[in-house]
């Protein structure tokens, strides 16, 4: 069987979901030949694993934890155009590879270009529609982030009419399936049961106590929290483990680039701070921990994906990125870490995702 995966190279978080999924998939389907089209962070992580496609995709203009709409707007207006050179791009690949599917997340080249073709396409992505309508119905939003969503909206739906399924991984509040539509459980790399104890974990990775992670997502937004943080850190009588910042150690810091056994130190932190992509507040939902999200200012889908999620983590909206707020948001964060503790484990989320989105596509 041949798969043709299409993934954003937006951030970390979608390239982890279809890992994960591609790792269920090899484990269940012999022979099977798997091709990555990709861009950016799917692109640079892929290729040294699959054959990969260089596609172009879309611009994400990154700067000081806001997302600039000017920005956004200006860097997209040759979109049509790229979407254009992708789709030829992957009609002449498809025609070459000849897959039996196509797996897309987040990239609506994808879902268009296996209408196209009529090879069956599935979809899939975060997003919910109905909770999307609800949060844009709900918040008062200024003019240009109405006008962002609805753009957005538009073009995400487009997406999931052009495919045969659509899989939407959800923390709470999931719907009724329906015949394309499928409310499933978060797509991790792997759940708790499956590392090994907290004890063993401590022993292997050097840990004196629990830490408190921070996961920037591979961004250049949380470069600035990351000082912060570091500059800090020293008035806390925690330690701090951060992820996808410049290598250092300090004395109760630590900080990685991008680390592959990254579920072994969320397995015994104490608690993480995370910007709100959606895998990472899976990931920490299903280990259960107790979580604090900055989403991006400006950013539609950060807001979407932390509505409704307020009963079962702290959501810090940032006005400035200073070092007071800063300091004043993880003090806040480590006096509730017990309360968000307790609320996270009675909402018990499951990290089977990868296996129903597996039996729903090839059973």
């Amino acid at each position: 069987m041949k798969i043709l995966f299409v993934i954003t190279g937006i951030g970390l978080g979608h390239i982890m979901r279809e890992q994960a999924l591609i790792t269920h998939i090899q484990k269940n389907i012999k022979d099977v030949e798997i091709k990555i089209a990709g861009f950016k962070n799917s692109y640079n992580y892929f290729k040294n694993k699959f054959p990969v496609i260089k596609i172009i995709g879309h611009k994400f203009p990154e700067t000081n934890f806001v997302v600039s709409k000017s920005k956004t707007l200006l860097y997209n207006l040759p979109y049509p155009l790229y979407f254009l050179i992708d789709s030829i791009k992957l009609y002449n690949e498809i025609k070459k590879f000849r897959p039996d599917l196509i797996i897309v997340d987040a990239q609506p080249v994808g879902t268009f270009i296996g209408n196209f073709t009529g090879i069956k396409t599935v979809a899939i992505y975060n997003l919910d529609l109905v909770k999307w309508q609800e949060f844009m119905n709900e918040r008062k939003l200024t003019l240009m982030e109405r006008l962002q969503s609805m753009i957005y909206y538009k073009q995400i739906s487009k997406c999931y009419e052009r495919a045969e399924i659509v899989l939407i991984p959800t923390i709470k509040d999931k719907r009724a399936d329906t015949k394309r539509y499928f409310y499933i459980n978060p797509i991790v790399r792997a759940a708790p049961e499956d590392l090994p104890s907290e004890r063993i974990l401590m022993k292997k990775l050097g840990l004196r106590k629990k830490p408190i992670l921070v996961m920037l997502g591979g961004s250049t937004f949380g470069f600035s929290v990351a000082h912060h943080i570091v500059n800090i850190s020293g008035k806390f009588s925690e330690d701090f483990i951060i992820f996808g910042f410049e290598n250092l150690k300090t004395k109760n810091v630590v900080s990685y680039r991008f680390k592959e056994n990254f579920l072994e130190y969320l397995k015994v932190c104490k608690g993480i701070i995370i910007i709100a992509g959606h895998n990472t507040l899976s990931e920490a939902a299903v280990f259960k921990k107790p979580t604090m999200v900055f989403p991006f200012k400006n950013y539609i889908e950060h807001y979407v994906n932390v509505y409704n999620l307020e009963d079962i983590m702290m959501v810090r909206d940032l006005i400035n990125i200073s070092q007071d707020e800063i300091e004043d948001s993880v003090n806040s964060f480590l006096n509730k870490i017990n309360i968000l503790e307790k609320n996270i484990k009675k909402l018990n989320v499951k990290g089977n995702g990868a296996s129903q989105a597996y039996n729903i596509i090839f059973k």
